[in-house]
């Protein structure tokens, strides 16, 4: 294995490198990086970095998206430089022995544990001990699906991504305790040397996430100049950084995190100072608040685009949170450092811990306190790359104004603004006359959303509904992209919901459903009728819950040459069913294999 290892409460999941595969029965040598998925258990809990497996299972490439705009996977994992994946029971898992790639990443794994061990004998509540895990070591396997939300939808998530906040705070607690020894020329050599050599190891330690690789090549870049007498200049820093990390990595420049960091910090440097202007507070406490409000506000302005592309949203009440959330947050770092140190000292570590209990509660409880008040998140956005590029031309033609009072950069602003309005207006009307019938992609349920301009009738059994997380990954993407401001949602049962039915939804005797929209008639299939007088002419069947229904019967109540599959079948008898039917001249579309099956008119 050549990365870390992720436990979560029902997976364990790794990166491997492949060294041979067994074909035809001969072992034959095999190259390329391979995920791991396994289900927990006592052996693989014990799974550690650099151990040698023999794994019995069947390598599968990356499946493109299921349904339309769903998260890309398959791209993700290609640019970590990822061709397979392959998903193993415990009982078809041996460990062969260990021989760490790197055995100074193997210090810091092991390291890591130790740390992580330390956290959870001293902070008995779940909820504070993932999030001290995630602020101080950048270990967000613990962290609860509603407690990340809860981050996600304050604007507060980048105090649980290890960057420089967290940096910055390691590198002054660490400035302050060697300060003494800063005092002779060579004292400062040997602590300028000390300070990049532990910048580097938290890097290490904490996964080496972009936004670490860059506040550790900026500070290491900073303290390079005060050795040489040399005063670096942020922006330089900045770029260097980011010419270094991309000549290493050039994959890195797609994603997400490296995108989010470089701009915040971007936008912090430029636009922080221009609002400082605006006013300047005499009292200290109202000053430090001040300039706290206002390099959040620069950062969420400068990321603020990237956050409309690929996460549809934008937080409120971000100023409001990070108000609190940034000291909080600074202070639990350092507590939280402080009680590793202490740790081997249990009396001593006790009492810091509950300190630290403390601090995170008060942060996790004012957010949520906030996450809670009316539109608390604006989401629906779905931008293209041309209007994110626009968006940043506008704030850059906005601050050129302001500093240089020059009309032609106020001229560029609202052409920026003209081309953002005339595409949405444009897209807007496209959308109206779009309709649309898509048959989702979902594990174990059925789910159909039906689209006609900006309504969506949503269909959808109580398998759907027992696993919400399905909404958001594999069909709210769609909704989102396509503008949906108004929905009609038939239950579990397809029952009428009382309001306006756009779309007749029929529930035939035998349990059947059928759906008449624009002059196209479906049947989701659940038992096979009885003989009919004549053949039933419909656009497609969805055969379900492994009905019983052979070639010559289907023919004989239904006209359609179109069968879907969904994925409340088993898949035996999707094996079984789609050799059957292909055979009798039926096309097929499987939707767990072939993805969603769509309809669209013109």
């Amino acid at each position: 294995m050549v990365e870390g290892v992720a436990v979560k409460p029902n997976t364990v999941s790794t990166v491997g490198r492949l060294s041979a595969i067994k074909v035809n029965g001969k072992w034959e040598p095999a190259h390329g990086k391979v995920a791991l998925f396994f289900a927990r258990s006592p052996q693989t809990d014990s799974l550690r970095y650099g151990h040698q497996l023999l794994v019995k299972g069947s390598l599968a490439e990356p499946a493109p998206p299921a349904n339309p705009f769903q998260f890309d996977n398959q791209q993700f994992l290609a640019r970590k430089h990822i061709q397979w994946q392959v998903y193993v029971t415990p009982d078809r898992l041996l460990i062969t022995g260990s021989d760490p790639p790197s055995a100074l990443k193997a210090l810091s794994y092991r390291l890591r544990r130790t740390m992580e061990e330390a956290f959870a004998t001293y902070l008995p509540q779940k909820r504070e001990l993932a999030i001290a895990q995630a602020l101080v070591l950048g270990v967000k396997d613990n962290l609860d699906p509603s407690l990340r939300n809860t981050y996600s939808r304050t604007g507060t998530m980048h105090v649980l991504a290890v960057s420089g906040l967290h940096v910055g705070t390691f590198y002054a607690l660490l400035f302050f305790l060697l300060k003494p020894l800063r005092t002779r020329r060579k004292g400062r050599v040997v602590v300028g040397l000390a300070l990049i050599l532990f910048l580097w190891f938290y890097a290490y330690l904490t996964g080496l996430a972009p936004s670490v690789l860059r506040a550790v090549t900026m500070f290491t870049i900073v303290e390079a100049g005060m050795l040489l007498n040399r005063k670096a200049s942020v922006l330089n820093s900045l770029s260097v950084a980011a010419m270094v990390l991309l000549a290493l990595e050039p994959n890195l420049l797609f994603d997400v995190g490296f995108q989010l960091s470089f701009s915040a910090v971007a936008g912090i440097v430029l636009l922080q100072p221009l609002l400082t202007r605006v006013w300047e507070p005499g009292n200290r406490v109202v000053r430090f608040f001040w300039q706290l409000g206002t390099v959040s506000v620069a950062a969420q302005v400068a990321t603020a685009p990237l956050g409309f592309y690929y996460f549809h949203q934008f937080p409120l009440y971000f100023g409001v949170t990070n108000l609190f959330a940034v000291p909080l947050a600074t202070g639990a770092l350092w507590v939280g450092i402080f009680l590793l140190l202490l740790s081997p000292v249990p009396g001593l570590a006790t009492w810091v811990a509950k300190v630290l209990q403390g601090i995170l509660w008060l942060m996790n409880e004012g957010l949520h306190l906030v996450e809670q008040w009316p539109t608390a998140v604006l989401d629906g956005f779905v931008i293209t790359p041309g209007q994110v590029l626009a968006l940043y031309l506008l704030v850059l033609a906005v601050v050129l104004f302001i500093l240089r009072r020059q009309l032609s950069w106020l001229t560029a602003a609202t052409l920026c603004l003209a081309f953002l309005s005339g595409t949405e207006l444009a897209e807007a009307h496209r959308l109206r006359r779009k309709k649309e019938l898509v048959i989702h992609s979902v594990r174990k349920s059925s789910a159909t959303s039906i689209l006609q301009g900006r309504q969506v009738t949503f269909l959808a059994d109580s398998g759907f509904y027992a696993q919400p997380q399905n909404f958001a990954y594999q069909v709210q993407p769609l909704w989102w992209a396509r503008d949906v401001r108004e929905e009609v949602r038939f239950g579990p049962d397809f029952q009428k919901t009382g309001q306006k039915q756009q779309v007749p939804v029929h529930v035939t005797p035998p349990g059947n459903r059928l759906v008449v929209w624009q002059g196209k008639r479906l049947l989701w299939l659940n038992k096979l009728p009885k003989a009919l007088a004549q053949p039933v002419n419909v656009e497609a069947v969805v055969l379900q819950h492994n009905v019983w229904a052979p070639v010559e019967k289907l023919a004989a109540v239904m006209t359609t040459r179109v069968v879907v599959l969904d994925q409340t079948n088993s898949r035996n008898y999707v094996q079984r069913r789609r050799q059957e039917l292909t055979e009798a001249g039926y096309r097929v579309h499987v939707l767990e294999q072939d993805g969603a099956w769509c309809i669209r008119l013109p």
